[in-house]
């Protein structure tokens, strides 16, 4: 299982930058946080479980900035993420795939991500990283809170 967890990461680290990344659930439809519990701990210093991969996360109201801090040389863009309680959405592009990417927080500084769509389906990264996930893991606080200033590129 290890050995799968860390392909798995590296598939979708290719497609996500986020982390990473398949066909599902439209962003209407994830659920709002209920009001008495604490606000969901997106920000930090998160690292792709089984990989180097390791992203900074910041949040500013409900948008997500993910920047690439070591990417064993993947280059990807990505867009500025909306967070919807303890879910986010933000699209991803890679070597001509477009990929819209579902991050849900767990409770123990957890993140699962998955692929809710990848275009061009026919594109080998696409059918890679259909019906998979990766784990990624907050290993510390974000140091430099920038805020959601545009697109991240590594």
């Amino acid at each position: 299982m290890p050995m799968q967890v860390t392909k798995l990461a590296r598939l979708l680290t290719r497609t996500t930058g986020v982390m990473a990344m398949t066909l599902g659930l439209p962003a209407q439809i994830l659920a709002q946080p209920d009001s008495a519990q604490p606000a969901p701990q997106w920000s930090g210093i998160w690292n792709a479980d089984g990989s180097p991969i390791t992203l900074r996360v910041t949040h500013q109201n409900d948008q997500l900035n993910v920047e690439p801090l070591v990417t064993m040389g993947y280059e990807w863009r990505n867009s500025i993420g909306e967070i919807k309680g303890n879910s986010a959405t933000l699209d991803v592009e890679y070597q001509g795939v477009v990929a819209r990417v579902l991050v849900q927080l767990g409770n123990d500084n957890t993140a699962m991500v998955r692929a809710l769509s990848c275009q061009p389906d026919y594109h080998v990264v696409c059918a890679l990283v259909q019906n998979q996930q990766a784990l990624f893991r907050r290993t510390g606080a974000a140091s430099a809170q920038s805020g959601v200033t545009g697109t991240s590129s590594n």
